[in-house]
């Protein structure tokens, strides 16, 4: 097994070691493992959504070649100064249709809000392991090719620890919380509808925007206008996925317009039922931190954005990448062909 071991200076963690080898059927040349008829050639469904044909619509399973893996202890153990333990955890695969090369922004608002339902569900599932503090969804799209010759996916990390992006979110969330007893997203919500240079888009529930200071051209946030901090128990209410499916396929729409290359990420609360490091770990979590989705395109032509020091250069501004988005308009088109 992969093992984690914690930068002292950083206090990042790293993983480290061997993941473990593909089965030697994947070296068959088969063209897509994850479409119809092919299941054989992926670990067994942890969770499937049938249509009415009762044949899968959405099937979720575990990486054939896990970054994190559920099986045996973390055996937290100190190496000197040093910290260490098992990469224990869960690493599944999503996948959203059983059609290839249809990306999310081309299925229907019904079909999007399936797919947030299965996020939700995955995301509540796995919550229910107590080892487990974080939960971290992602989706990256035309990294291996042009999304046509993709099919669509998912991949869902379940960690013993908080990975360190969301750590310094939860961090400077809390801090202002003491500070001003408030919300730092909301108030940046209400900031940015009283100037709404940067809102690409406004919904029932849902506001999308390009944030103050984006790290990178483009970059889009998706937040609920109500205050809430779990992604999944906010999903809950009736309704929720479908006010959220429009606004994440027009935005993806928008954001393919850009580029057919992309990187989303769902950011949520911690697993406040995991064995907690301390007494008043992310006490006001619920309070002071409101989930979001975060969506990048990638972009051919850019040079690495990531300058020395942890800087980031953007020549896009916010303001400018906002007009541009507003503009694209996402068209009314996306339901899927029939097979």
């Amino acid at each position: 097994m992969a093992e984690l071991r914690l930068d002292p200076i950083q206090r990042r963690w790293v993983i480290t070691g061997k993941r473990p080898t593909l089965p030697a059927a994947f070296d068959s040349g088969v063209e897509c493992p994850f479409c119809p008829g092919h299941e054989h050639y992926t670990p067994p469904s942890i969770y499937e959504r049938k249509g009415a044909d009762g044949r899968w619509d959405i099937r979720v399973f575990p990486d054939r070649s896990p970054l994190f893996r559920i099986e045996g202890d973390l055996d937290r153990a100190g190496e000197g100064m040093f910290d260490r333990m098992n990469a224990l955890g869960a690493h599944e695969i999503l996948v959203a249709t059983r059609r290839h090369g249809v990306t999310l922004a081309q299925f229907s608002v019904e079909e999007v809000a399936e797919v947030i339902q299965v996020y939700r569900d995955r995301i509540l599932d796995l919550k229910r392991d107590h080892r487990f503090r974080y939960v971290y969804l992602f989706k990256v799209q035309g990294r291996s090719g042009p999304p046509s010759q993709e099919h669509s996916c998912s991949q869902i990390l379940a960690t013993p620890v908080v990975p360190g992006v969301v750590e310094a979110e939860f961090r400077w969330s809390q801090f202002y919380f003491r500070r001003k007893e408030r919300c730092i997203f909301c108030d940046i919500l209400q900031q940015e509808r009283e100037s709404p240079r940067r809102i690409v888009e406004e919904v029932e529930g849902f506001i999308s925007f390009c944030p103050y200071a984006a790290r990178f051209p483009y970059e889009l946030w998706i937040l609920p206008t109500e205050h809430s901090s779990s992604f999944e128990q906010d999903l809950m209410a009736p309704g929720r996925a479908s006010q959220l499916a429009d606004i994440l396929k027009s935005s993806l729409r928008r954001i393919e317009r850009i580029s057919p290359r992309l990187r989303m990420v769902i950011h949520t609360e911690p697993n406040m039922d995991a064995k907690r490091p301390t007494e008043d770990w992310w006490k006001t979590i619920r309070e002071d931190y409101h989930w979001h989705i975060e969506i990048v395109p990638e972009l051919e032509t850019d040079p690495v954005y990531l300058v020395p020091e942890g800087f980031y250069f953007n020549p896009i501004s916010a303001e400018e990448a906002a007009v541009v988005l507003r503009a694209l308009e996402p068209d009314s088109g996306g339901a899927l062909p029939e097979e």
